[in-house]
C-alpha cells in the first residue's frame, strides 16, 4: 500500500493549544491532508466560512497553522 494514500496511520496527540472542537477538526484535517484552501475546508468539513475564518486565525496566531498564499498548512515543527 502506498504510504501517502494510507489513511489508517495513527495521528500524534493533539497540541494542548487546541481548545474548541472546531479548531481540533480543522487542525486534524490539515494534518491529514497536508494543506487546503478555505473552499476545500468548507466543502470537506461542511463548515461555513464565517466559522472557519476565526478558527484559522486562532490556529495561525498560536503557530500551529500557517497561510501560504491561499492555502493553509500545518506548521512543519508540529508535523511528526
Amino acid at each position: 500500500m502506498d504510504p501517502q494514500t494510507d489513511r489508517s496511520r495513527p495521528v500524534a496527540p493533539l497540541p494542548a493549544e487546541l481548545g474548541s472542537s472546531g479548531a481540533k477538526l480543522v487542525y486534524l484535517y490539515l494534518k491529514v491532508e497536508n494543506e487546503a484552501t478555505i473552499d476545500e475546508l468548507q466543502a470537506s468539513l461542511g463548515m461555513r466560512k464565517v466559522t472557519l475564518y476565526p478558527l484559522l486565525r486562532t490556529l495561525t496566531h498560536t503557530g500551529l497553522v500557517e497561510k501560504v498564499e491561499t492555502r493553509y498548512v500545518c506548521r512543519r515543527e508540529h508535523n511528526t
